[in-house]
């Protein structure tokens, strides 16, 4: 009799029906219109969507996910800003502690009514998803149980953990408005902070690569995370959100104790809280006040990112004063002392890891540390909808000769020690060149710089690498060459619809040979080439009647694409000898005329791509400054030789127009060195 007494009161304390009762009648709204939402957007779209064809997806995120997961991140936001009101007034935070209940009893009421709101509707979508997809005789996706199961368990974590975000944030606020603010504020502050920190340790650190913060950083943000949904969330990424859920839900049981019910509509209702928003809230506005200026700053100018950690801390840390005070009055004796001790710790925080004395960017790895290496990064594909990186294993060298030379450029570099000047960024110069350097040390560490220097600078150092038939495989991607290929297909620079295709094995063998050798034979001279190529070679595996993403994630390339160069001598005589080389060229019997325009470029300080601009030059032809022929040399000299785009400051370019009979027209361009004395007579005048 006593245990059934206890179990009584023990309900109804936690299960008080009154207050459940006028929860679901006030709020129970939110979970019907929560419930449609998902109805209308998954089931319902599954069942009228028709296709050709039938797609076999992985998980339910594919089909109109990026709306899923919206809907995760703010309804159960709405949900608990509603049911926690009452805290965040004063009127009804003194009724509602004025019940004959412990606090505790509350807290567990008012979760359980937002947890029925959020779940019910979730897994009622998942059953019902369940029954169309086994109802329809022709489904526009296929998919099993385990993926249903998936999305309802990814749906119901993400948005408890939004839901008890939002209850936590909401024991430390006082306003519902600054508290939804809050919440997303929190959301995005993982992904801001390490943004712009990486664009500052990328401006200040020589040698810091971009990769080095920014993989898989749209995942430490639910609301970014919503950007990259076609690779569904895994078993560890459910678990970290299920964890914080948890934690969250025990930490709002006594910051829920100790609230006071007075603090109502105060901005920050713990004194402690206070420094941790103030400081918070400045740091991330300095950052992104120096991240902001550095972007749009001259390249020779160091001071506009300093100026706007300056600005950004100075407008943070006021910004945060005016919240916490709820007015624009906040000067007192303490504002200044305060504001510099957080300027201190924040400058530390800026200081220290782009310090000379740390010793990052001074650091190259002895020969003897280095087992392999590799130049150029990542090479990513892209594969049901997101980019997937590539298996690296062939992009390693471990030949000593190799590894001595990339380790002298770094060395190089490194001595060199580069002006802030000269490892900025937000302007090209021609000439500079983009190293990314991986070295897998014998002690299973991996090192990783990048540098954006002026290749004349290091020109000895950086043809003594490029020469190595290491960096060619790897630079080129000589790799897919060697995979079983089903057929090539090559295409002409010149005109787009000239095309053939080799499907006969022992000729793909040849071409494949031929063009991998061609390629690696290159000299330094041969890779900085300007002039256009022949033709493009596009690379299809053998795929069988394998389609799906892992399959293809096995092959070294799924498809790969080649320069035909025009030096490359012994592959144009193979595709003369073919019958190959005239399907593609431009015969000067199909030209009827050439149109020049002469294009001066004279900016200096500001550099311009330049490249064969139809726009330019039909613009251009109704004008005088333009020469036509219909001279057949110069005609078969033009097609011979193009120039691809180039940056330049200043330059003379001739833009150029070749009238086929057919009522087709090229364009290309020339610099004005590249002209033969015979274009030189005709455009004497221009």
């Amino acid at each position: 009799m006593k245990w059934r007494v206890q179990g009584m009161t023990f309900n109804r304390l936690y299960f008080n029906r009154g207050i459940l009762y006028q929860n679901f009648r006030q709020h129970g709204w939110l979970g019907i219109v929560y419930l449609l939402l998902l109805l209308f957007s998954l089931p319902l779209y599954i069942g009228t969507q028709y296709r050709d064809y039938t797609e076999e997806i992985s998980t339910l995120f594919r089909v109109r996910g990026e709306f899923h997961w919206f809907l995760a991140i703010t309804v159960p936001v709405v949900i608990a800003l509603f049911l926690f009101r009452y805290i965040q007034a004063g009127g009804p935070a003194d009724v509602y502690h004025s019940l004959p209940l412990q606090r505790k009893h509350l807290l567990t009421m008012n979760l359980m009514t937002g947890y029925v709101m959020i779940l019910v509707p979730i897994w009622i979508t998942a059953g019902v998803t369940a029954w169309v997809s086994a109802a329809l005789d022709e489904p526009a996706f296929i998919f099993d149980g385990s993926v249903i199961w998936m999305w309802g368990v990814t749906m119901s974590v993400i948005s408890l953990f939004m839901f008890m975000l939002t209850v936590a944030v909401g024991m430390c606020i006082g306003q519902s408005i600054l508290q939804g603010l809050t919440v997303y504020g929190i959301s995005l502050i993982p992904l801001i902070f390490w943004g712009t920190y990486e664009m500052h340790l990328k401006r200040y650190l020589l040698g810091f690569p971009d990769h080095a913060l920014r993989s898989g950083m749209e995942s430490i943000s639910p609301v970014a995370r919503m950007s990259v949904l076609q690779e569904a969330p895994g078993w560890s990424e459910i678990g970290i959100y299920a964890a914080m859920t948890v934690f969250l839900i025990v930490l709002s049981y006594p910051l829920y104790r100790k609230r006071h019910v007075e603090s109502a509509s105060q901005a920050i209702t713990f004194r402690i809280v206070k420094p941790i928003f103030r400081f918070g809230f400045m740091l991330t506005v300095m950052l992104s006040g120096g991240a902001y200026l550095a972007t749009i700053s001259p390249r020779h100018s160091e001071m506009w990112g300093i100026a706007g950690y300056v600005i950004g801390g100075v407008a943070g840390y006021i910004g945060a004063e005016m919240i916490i005070r709820k007015t624009w009055l906040i000067w007192n004796r303490s504002l200044l002392p305060r504001f510099a001790v957080y300027g201190i710790v924040a400058a530390v925080i800026l200081y220290v890891p782009v310090a000379d004395w740390n010793g990052y960017a001074a650091n190259v790895p002895s020969k003897e540390s280095v087992e392999k290496v590799r130049i150029g990064g990542d090479r990513s594909i892209y594969v049901d909808g997101t980019y997937v990186k590539l298996d690296d294993k062939t992009m390693y060298s471990n030949t000593e000769g190799y590894i001595e030379a990339v380790l002298d450029l770094h060395q190089k570099i490194v001595d060199a020690d580069l002006s802030f000047q000269d490892r900025g960024k937000n302007q090209y110069i021609p000439g500079e060149e983009s190293v990314i350097i991986d070295y897998k040390l014998k002690n299973g560490k991996t090192l990783s710089r990048e540098y954006t220097v002026l290749e004349s600078r290091f020109q000895s150092e950086f043809e003594n690498m490029k020469n190595w038939k290491d960096f060619k495989i790897t630079r080129y991607e000589t790799y897919a060459l060697d995979s079983d290929v089903r057929s090539v297909g090559i295409r002409s620079s010149l005109l787009s619809d000239r095309t053939v295709y080799i499907s006969d094995p022992q000729l793909i063998r040849e071409f494949n040979a031929l063009l991998k050798s061609e390629i690696l034979d290159q000299t330094y001279q041969d890779q900085k080439s300007e002039w256009g190529s022949f033709a493009s070679a596009e690379i299809y595996p053998n795929d069988g009647n394998e389609s799906s993403a892992k399959q293809i994630l096995d092959r070294s390339n799924p498809s790969s694409t080649y320069e035909i160069k025009p030096t490359y001598t012994r592959l144009m005589a193979w595709l003369k000898e073919n019958k190959l080389y005239d399907r593609l060229q431009v015969s000067v019997d199909e030209i009827a005329s050439a149109q020049f325009i002469k294009q001066e470029i004279d900016s200096p300080g500001k550099v311009k791509w330049v490249y064969a601009d139809w726009q330019f030059i039909d613009e251009n032809l109704r004008g005088d400054r333009k020469v036509a022929t219909k001279n057949k040399k110069i005609i078969s000299e033009l097609i011979q030789r193009q120039r691809s785009g180039v940056y330049t400051e200043r330059d003379t370019f001739y833009q150029i127009k070749l009238n086929l009979v057919k009522d087709q027209s090229l364009y290309m361009m020339l610099k004005e060195e590249d002209l033969t004395e015979d274009m030189k007579v005709i455009l004497a005048d221009l």
